[in-house]
This record gives structure tokens, sequence and C-alpha cells, in this order.
């Protein structure tokens, strides 16, 4: 019986709440939030690079950028939602 119940917690954990934000009356998902800030986070690190002059060894910028993206949303979700 206990073993039953244990299952059943584990799988009802994940309701506690949707992961949105109400930013001015509209909901937002919390991954759209990352994605946001994961930009941003990628700007200043393509502004690093540029005053270190480290473009060259970078190639090809539009992959190292969009994993950065990735990187940055992936990491931000996992520490603040996980």
């Amino acid at each position: 019986m206990g073993l039953v119940t244990s299952l059943l917690l584990l799988t009802t954990s994940g309701c506690a709440g949707p992961p949105t934000f109400n930013i001015l009356g509209s909901y937002f998902p919390s991954w759209l939030v990352c994605l946001g800030i994961s930009i941003g986070l990628t700007f200043l690190a393509h502004l690093f690079v540029a005053t270190k002059n480290l473009a060259d060894q970078l190639w090809p910028l539009p992959i190292v950028y969009s994993a950065l993206v990735c990187l940055f949303s992936c990491t931000l979700w996992l520490i603040f939602f996980k």
C-alpha cells in the first residue's frame, strides 16, 4: 500500500502550478522569459568576443551564437524552474 501511495505522489509532483509569469496581465511561459534573458546574455558574450578580437577563432559564428542561446536558455530554465 505504501509503495502505491509513493508512486501516486511521484506522478502528481509536477502539478504544483503552471510555469508562467504574469506580465502586464498576460501570461508568458517560463521558457520564453529564459529565451529573452539568454538572448541578452549572448549579446554580452558577442561584445566580449568583439572586444577581445576572438571572432576569427569562433567559426561559424551563427552556429556558435545559436549554441550559446540554447546553452544559456536551458541553463537558466534548469536553475530557476527545476
